[in-house]
Parts: C-alpha cells; sequence; structure tokens
C-alpha cells in the first residue's frame, strides 16, 4: 500500500475498533513497525487519533465533535466506503482534462486513483485536498482564494470570482451532508455552498460521490438539485428503492461494491 492508502485502512479499522495494538496494525497492513508508527505520527499531527504507548485510538475531539463540517471527523466517517467510491470516481477522469474537486473528505479518497494520469488540472478549495495534490508531479492544482474556515479544510466566500471567470473544467467531482432527488445536494455552510454553486457552473458535467447513509437525508441547504446532476456514484449500500428511483429520475448511478475496497 501507498501512504495514504495505509493511512484510510488505519483510519477504518480505529473506526471499527475504537483503539488498536501497534502489532496488531503492522500484522493487518504487512508492514514493519517504523512504518505503522510514522503512519500513527502524522494521523496524530493532523488530530484525527491519539497514540498511547504501544498503540493508538480515536482522538476524543474526534468521536465527540457535534459539527458535521469538522473535516477530522468526516475523515474517519464511512472510510470503506469512501474509498469504494474514491475508485469508481477516478474512472471518469481522463489524461488532459481540467477536473474541479470540492473539500470534501469523500472527494479526497478519489486521488489515489488519478494518480498515475498526465498532464491533469485539478482546481479545489480545499487545503487537504490541495495537500495531497501536490505530491504528483504530474498535476497543475489550483487552489481557489477565499477566507479558510476553521476546522473545515475548505476555502469559502466568493473572492476567488475573478480567477473563476478565467478557468472552466470538464468534470465537477462534489459532495454534500446530504442527497435527495427533492432537494439535489445539500449542505450547513452557506458561505462554501455558494462557491460549490460557482464550481457546478464552470464544469461540463456534475458527478456526485455520496455515500449510501447520506441518501434521502437532506441537510439545511440545498445548493446543485438533482436535475443538474450527470452521475451519482455511492457504495453498495443503497436499497434497490432508491436505485431504482435516482436511475428513473435519469441520473447516471454507479454503485461501488464494498468487496473492492481496501484488503
Amino acid at each position: 500500500m501507498i501512504n495514504i492508502d495505509r493511512r484510510k485502512k488505519i483510519l477504518e479499522i480505529l473506526e471499527k475498533e475504537g483503539r488498536i495494538a501497534t502489532t496488531d496494525l503492522q500484522a493487518k497492513l504487512g508492514v514493519t513497525g517504523a512504518t505503522v508508527r510514522s503512519d500513527l505520527r502524522d494521523l496524530e499531527r493532523e488530530g484525527a487519533i491519539v497514540r498511547f504507548h504501544g498503540g493508538a485510538q480515536i482522538a476524543d475531539s474526534v468521536k465527540e465533535s457535534a459539527n458535521p463540517e469538522n473535516y477530522m471527523r468526516r475523515s474517519v466517517m464511512c472510510v470503506a466506503e469512501k474509498t469504494v467510491i474514491g475508485r469508481e470516481a477516478g474512472k471518469y477522469v481522463r489524461e488532459g482534462e481540467t477536473i474541479f474537486i470540492d473539500a470534501s473528505s469523500t472527494t479526497f479518497h478519489m486521488i489515489p486513483y488519478i494518480s498515475k494520469l498526465d498532464n491533469l488540472t485539478i482546481v479545489t478549495n480545499g487545503i487537504h485536498t490541495a495537500m495531497e495534490i501536490q505530491r504528483y508531479s504530474n498535476f497543475r492544482t489550483v487552489l481557489v482564494g477565499g477566507v479558510l474556515r476553521p476546522h473545515s479544510g475548505a476555502i469559502e466566500g466568493l473572492l476567488c470570482e475573478e480567477m473563476l471567470r478565467r478557468i472552466s473544467g470538464d468534470s465537477y467531482f462534489v459532495s454534500g451532508n446530504g442527497f435527495s432527488l427533492n432537494s439535489g445536494l445539500t449542505g450547513h455552510n452557506f458561505y462554501e455552498l455558494e462557491l460549490k454553486k460557482r464550481f457546478a457552473e464552470k464544469c461540463k458535467r456534475i458527478i456526485a460521490l455520496v455515500d449510501s447513509s447520506k441518501l434521502n437525508a437532506d441537510s439545511t441547504s440545498s445548493f446543485i438539485p438533482a436535475e443538474k446532476i450527470d452521475v451519482l456514484i455511492t457504495d453498495s449500500g443503497i436499497s434497490p428503492e432508491q436505485a431504482s428511483e435516482i436511475r428513473d429520475f435519469g441520473i447516471e448511478l454507479v454503485i461501488a461494491p464494498m468487496q473492492a475496497s481496501l484488503k
């Protein structure tokens, strides 16, 4: 596994088990103790976990945060689902394209699956997303300007208006706090949602990445109506009834099988 895959797997394990010994992580991941300790140091530095002698656990601040916009809380939720969704999303990217990626923890998981493509330009308002993208020299990264919101890892507001006038994209990969056919993609933060709307206006195709726990779970404010969404990628937790309704509505639905998640 590459570094990002190991870290996602560690978070997936801790999401299920709460805490684990370093030696058990070594066995599950098939790597050395030094590698596991390095990954745990990085995750602790980001505030996602707390290390103790011989192991690690999910940070209390992440477990107890009631703020749905807290990036670290979102990053350890539904990791397996986000991983398979990200893998399917990567299939919709072609070399030479310009794509927009929002600041969500779901779209973050598609980065490993586009990492071998050349000549990509990626526009994002996500600090964590931009930091991960910059590891790959074959990408051009455009980080839009604006106000950095505490704890979210997202830049919000429309100070980047002039920049966006000069850029357009092939596809916009976007998530939200909820999705329904009545309301489309929904979220909480008005200022970031305004920026997401502008991103959507600048791209030829809108691809929504939504894990099954968010389906039919509307949030505060709608920012992209269902009729504007070309493709919706979710996991196999979707019910047959939900799948039929979405397809009948005219949205291309992709269901990522959970057995395709990282082992």
